[in-house]
């Protein structure tokens, strides 16, 4: 058994290490303290999981005192690491982009291996330039080893030196340096996979090795070109993924059969449905990529997650979205991302307390992933828990204090609560910065439920300065009209993002702005419109 020691819910689940309620994470059976789970925050959807899975915290007079650990079955913790990016020694520092690449290309092959847990690219990225040593790194990430490296890149030579580092003592337990050519690179990577995999004594068995030394391509030109894609497309920014796009394009030009290019030149498309005012449609090129990668590689998890993206946002096939999840899971369960996902999309379908586990189950892998925390306070805002919500915000931004989508949601959240001094306080410190849609439709809506229509209506004359551009800001007009309170004027522009089937249309299912709507009888047309049901 296991307990939340904020809620004080319990759970049966000993697979779970945070609660579904709060995201706090779990101890180890029934604690003492208040027996009772704090009053309800109200909210649209109450706060109750729909999923009996939670029970009811213990009473006082249970005893609490017995152990709760046989201490003659505590084992070995199982071999965990994080693969930090390797350190750039070059004199042409535009080879960052080879050094993390390198990394995180061993980085996803150990995440392969079943009985060894990986700790997420993301987090493990997050201490890049920072003076952090290995216990520290170690303890963050919840890992016992660590590999570290560095790179040198001449011409079409390379130096590359790797180590692993017991976190415990902080003793070395292997290291090596590979002076190759670059038309090496795979053979590298391979060796040093298997090294690792040996320290730890994890004896593989041939499918394990198979999977660990799975090759993408053969190409390492078009590896290269890969590699700076997934570095444009690591920074999120509208101008990146364009660059991440080119790169993508250049690697499958060289080589057709690059699977993991193409899965990643359709997440680029999708992505950039949400962060760009671009005019072209991105969903027929996502989905022409995501069907070539699946054609080349059916078991290739990020593929099987790039089409959920696509059955999910484009499609509107959330039966077929949840399936491609799901096969995505189970390729590969250790895939933090799809697990992100997968909670994403659960949320939106309403399923708030299976939603929180999943994300919880990402933030195990990734701890320190600004989408992954993000999005836990984004399911809890969409079920109504807004204080709540408001705290796990405010926790993204402790870590990355300039995350602008976790700045947009806690203004969001403000509104919602009532606070609109700090609803506006808090979007106008990316006023600047807001050329991304979310950003700027979250800047109207906001101005429009503090009463300055007057600014309200200067980003509705900016979406309209947009659509002659070739822009459909229908879903923002739709916001805005809802915080201004205009509500027919709000349906008539849900309206029409239904018809031109705008990226954004399926989250008026769970989005609190939209909460004025809910009774008119417009707004369920709608909602059957984006296929769900009533």
């Amino acid at each position: 058994m296991k307990r939340c020691p904020e809620c004080r819910r319990d759970y049966y689940d000993d697979t779970l290490l945070y609660c579904l309620d709060d995201g706090n994470p779990l101890l180890d059976g029934p604690a003492s303290g208040r027996s009772e789970p704090p009053a309800s925050a109200g909210g649209q959807f109450g706060d109750e999981p729909q999923t009996a899975i939670l029970h009811n915290a213990a009473s006082p007079s249970e005893d609490v005192t017995r152990p709760l650990i046989d201490i003659a079955a505590v084992k070995e913790p199982a071999p965990s690491i994080a693969v930090l990016p390797f350190v750039n020694m070059s004199a042409d520092a535009e080879n960052e982009y080879f050094c993390d690449g390198l990394a995180e290309e061993i980085l996803n092959a150990l995440a392969r291996v079943d009985r060894l847990k990986v700790a997420a690219r993301t987090s493990a990225f997050s201490f890049k330039g920072r003076n952090a040593n290995v216990g520290e790194i170690a303890a963050a990430l919840n890992v016992t080893s660590v590999l570290e490296g560095s790179v040198r890149k001449s011409n079409d030579r390379l130096r590359i030196t790797a180590q692993l580092v017991n976190a415990a003592d902080g003793y070395q337990l292997w290291s090596e340096r590979y002076d190759r050519e670059m038309k090496d690179i795979f053979d590298v990577q391979d060796e040093i996979g298997v090294a690792v995999v040996e320290a730890l004594k994890i004896k593989l068995l041939g499918e394990e090795k198979a999977a660990l030394l799975k090759r993408h391509t053969q190409s390492a030109e078009a590896h290269e070109f890969y590699l700076r894609g997934l570095s444009h497309f690591n920074k999120w920014t509208p101008a990146d993924f364009d660059k991440a796009i080119e790169n993508f394009q250049r690697a499958i030009a060289i080589d057709p059969t690059y699977a993991s290019a193409h899965a990643a030149l359709a997440d680029s498309f999708t992505e950039l449905s949400f962060f760009s005012f671009s005019v072209a449609d991105p969903a027929p090129r996502a989905r022409s990529a995501a069907e070539r990668a699946l054609k080349l590689d059916d078991g290739l998890a990020e593929a099987h997650n790039s089409l959920a993206l696509i059955k999910m946002y484009f499609d509107w096939d959330y039966a077929g979205a949840e399936a491609e999840f799901r096969r995505a899971i189970a390729i590969n369960p250790g895939n933090a991302t799809v697990h992100m996902w997968y909670g994403w999309f659960l949320g939106l379908m309403g399923r708030f307390d299976e939603s929180l586990g999943e994300l919880n189950r990402a933030r195990e892998v990734d701890p320190l992933s600004a989408p992954n925390i993000n999005a836990i306070g984004v399911v809890l805002y969409w079920s109504g828990r807004t204080d709540r919500a408001i705290t796990q915000f405010e926790d993204v931004l402790e870590l990355h204090p300039n995350y602008p989508v976790a700045i947009a949601f806690l203004a969001e959240a403000y509104a919602q609560k009532g606070d609109l001094s700090s609803a506006v306080a808090t979007i106008e410190k990316i006023a600047a910065d807001a050329m991304d849609p979310q950003a700027l439709s979250v800047m109207g809506y906001v101005y429009a439920r503090s009463g300055d229509r007057q600014k309200a209506e200067q980003v509705l004359d900016k979406f309209k300065e947009l659509s002659g551009q070739g822009y459909s800001p229908a879903i923002n007009f739709a916001h805005i009209y809802a915080g201004l309170g205009d509500h027919e004027e709000a349906l008539d522009w849900l309206e029409h993002a239904c018809e031109k089937r705008v990226t954004w249309v399926p989250f008026m299912r769970v989005d609190p702005k939209f909460d004025v709507l809910r009774c008119e009888p417009r707004f369920d047309e709608l909602l059957g419109r984006a296929g769900f049901g009533k």
